[in-house]
């Protein structure tokens, strides 16, 4: 019997090594966290919603406040003003309509301006007419439905060139296929409405065009008030002694007026001087 101590067993491997246990991925301090940075998108999103909507509904309100009260200062003189207002507009409209002969009203008033009022005015001057002789008017458009003659729309004059062109025609048409029995409204849409008219070529002396523009400018004289703003005289036109006798360039300007309209400003349309040779 060997008393030799046997010889331990030859080591194994190393047992495989254990792994700790994972902690829970969301910590109080990412909770934390979290809810902060959520408490910080709310409070913006509650102080745009609420605090700057407000603050602007705020604003908006004062300065609807302040309008407001300016207007309700503004009514409270207007009403301690109205019975001197009215009977102000009382009195200027009973001079402007003693004074509407002297304007003209609508469409109506072209044809019997120019065959009452501006060709007896020339026939009656000195001033006479050449083969050049021209007048020069604004186109003016006539409104005609089947309440109205379309036939008192052409001023009769060999002085117009192309008249047609000068006074067109548009027809208002029937409405559903029903004829429209009440003529249409042509007065202007403001209160003074200029329309110029430029006699071009009209020969006669310096007297003579004096003479004429004075007439012209008389109200009692004539039925339509004309306010002469210039006139020329081109030396290639002089014939005879020098400026004895020459070519007249005149512009004129006469007035529509609709008293049921507001004038405007303290100075009329078209003031004396304002329209060139």
């Amino acid at each position: 019997m060997s008393s030799a101590p046997s010889k331990p067993p030859a080591a194994g491997p190393p047992p495989p090594e254990r792994k700790a246990v994972k902690g829970p991925v969301i910590t109080p301090q990412v909770l934390a966290i979290a809810l902060g940075i959520i408490l910080v998108i709310a409070i913006i999103v509650y102080y745009q919603a609420v605090i700057v909507a407000f603050k602007n509904q705020k604003e908006q309100l004062t300065s609807e406040r302040t309008n407001l009260t300016s207007q309700i200062s503004t009514y409270e003189k207007k009403k301690g003003k109205l019975d001197k207002a009215h009977d102000v507009n009382l009195a200027l409209r009973e001079k402007l309509y003693t004074l509407d002969y002297l304007f003209l009203v609508d469409q109506t008033s072209i044809v019997p301006f120019f065959e009452t009022s501006l060709f007896p005015l020339l026939d009656a001057s000195r001033l006479q007419p050449g083969a050049d002789t021209r007048i020069v008017v604004e186109e003016y458009e006539f409104q005609i439905n089947m309440a109205m003659s379309p036939f008192r729309t052409l001023p009769r004059s060999q002085f117009f060139e192309n008249a047609e062109t000068l006074f067109p025609i548009h027809y208002v048409g029937e409405k559903n296929g029903v004829p429209i029995e009440t003529a249409v409204d042509t007065r202007p849409g403001v209160f003074l409405e200029p329309y110029h008219i430029t006699l071009e070529k009209w020969y006669g002396t310096y007297e003579d065009c004096a003479s004429f523009i004075e007439d012209a400018q008389q109200s009692e004289l004539q039925d339509i008030m004309m306010t002469v703003h210039c006139l020329k005289n081109d030396e290639g036109d002089n014939f005879g002694i020098w400026r004895t006798v020459t070519a007249w360039d005149i512009v004129l300007t006469v007035y529509f007026m609709n008293p049921e309209r507001t004038a405007s400003g303290d100075e009329p349309p078209s003031p004396p001087g304002s329209e060139t040779c």
